[in-house]
């Protein structure tokens, strides 16, 4: 890589960016609030003092989050330690930041026209590929282009798993699904056109924090009816998280990604032949591997409400802590960290975060019918009324 071309960009809300040159900036780069200790210095007060810094570790270039008090993402997710590529997006506090390498050259896919859609900007980056804003041409109307990385094109593996996400999307027509409009393959190249949404819950967490409790029951309950009739359709979504919880201009939430679902057989649970899931949302079940059925995608929802309300995953630490914990911790006391939150939501989300799946509700349909409840203040499970006769 010639000097000079790899470069940090931090963009602004007003629309402005600022490049800074990693090959002439003295390392590690450490972001933060401190002007004295921070050699990017960002005054918004959900950033600590030093924040997180980036290095240069062999060829790869690193994000080490310094224990800040709000965490420091890529990509959306969380992390201590991270490798981080051109394209990646790092978030510290409100800021966003782009890692770009000026000498691969701009995007090829800015612009382009595949198929009677057109790719206009990047929306963001995941593991396995970008998401961009687009136009299907013919009837004006707004999409969101998912493309699978050029490095994982020759992959026949990731290419399946690519194009059974769209099989399985596409067959499926709920409210609150992400609906799939379209699968295209051209040359190496292949893309899921989605309808297009605002941001995600994790978005709305990252940006202003801990959520407010009817706020969360609203998500809950899109997201259950999602669930439930993922459940008619014997597929267990496994990566329920606020990063795949999605919403609309409309206010709908709607679920995303079923890249990684699993069919349920005759048998009444799904047979895992590799682990998934994202370990801060994981249920125990899922991450021993063997079998699993709907409630591991409860357990997900139970870590999910515990994050969205304490604007703090359920367990922290490195990916094998946070796993380990939540096959033998118990999950910290809401009441404790939500003051004034109704016992009723505690409930709810102590049931959905069971460590025994037998422990958990039955169905996302159960759950459902406990927020409906919840919303108008009744408790969670009708009580058991019993007569007592008079002998004669």
């Amino acid at each position: 890589m010639m000097p000079g071309y790899m470069r940090l960009v931090m963009h602004s809300t007003d629309g402005s960016s600022t490049a800074i040159d990693l090959n002439d900036a003295q390392l590690p780069l450490v972001i933060g609030r401190d002007a004295d200790l921070a050699k990017v210095a960002i005054v918004d007060g959900q950033i600590s003092r030093v924040h997180c810094r980036l290095l240069k570790v062999g060829e790869d270039w690193v994000v080490e989050d310094l224990t800040s008090r709000n965490g420091t993402f890529v990509n959306g997710a969380r992390v201590a330690k991270s490798v981080i590529r051109p394209g990646d997006r790092l978030r510290v506090g409100s800021s966003q930041f782009t890692l770009e390498d000026e000498a691969c050259g701009p995007d090829p896919l800015i612009g382009a026209r595949i198929s009677g859609f057109a790719i206009e900007e990047p929306l963001g980056r995941g593991r396995y590929g970008a998401v961009y804003k687009g136009t299907q041409v013919a009837l004006h109307r707004p999409v969101a282009i998912k493309v699978l990385a050029p490095e994982f094109a020759s992959d026949p593996e990731r290419v399946q798993a690519f194009l059974t996400e769209a099989r399985r999307a596409g067959a499926l027509n709920h409210p609150n699904l992400v609906q799939v409009h379209d699968v295209i393959s051209s040359g190496t190249w292949y893309f899921l056109v989605m309808e297009l949404m605002v941001g995600s819950v994790g978005d709305l967490l990252r940006d202003n924090g801990p959520l407010e409790e009817e706020a969360v029951r609203r998500i809950l309950a899109d997201t259950c009816a999602a669930l439930a009739f993922a459940e008619a359709n014997r597929l267990v979504h496994r990566d329920v998280k606020p990063d795949n919880i999605l919403f609309g201009e409309e206010g709908t939430y709607k679920l995303a990604d079923l890249g990684i679902a699993a069919p349920i057989s005759a048998d009444g649970v799904a047979h895992q032949e590799r682990i998934f899931g994202s370990p801060h949302y994981v249920a125990p079940e899922q991450a021993r591997g063997g079998t699993i059925d709907g409630r591991a995608d409860l357990y997900a929802l139970g870590a999910t409400a515990f994050h969205l309300l304490t604007g703090r995953p359920m367990f922290e630490g490195s990916t094998r802590e946070v796993v380990q914990s939540h096959l033998s911790r118990p999950p910290p006391d809401l009441r404790t960290l939500v003051p004034g939150i109704s016992p009723s939501m505690v409930q709810l989300v102590g049931k959905l975060v069971r460590k025994n799946p037998q422990e958990r509700p039955r169905s996302a349909t159960e759950v459902g019918t406990m927020l409906d409840r919840l919303a108008v203040g009744k408790p969670l499970v009708r009580p058991v009324i019993r007569r007592r006769f008079r002998r004669r």
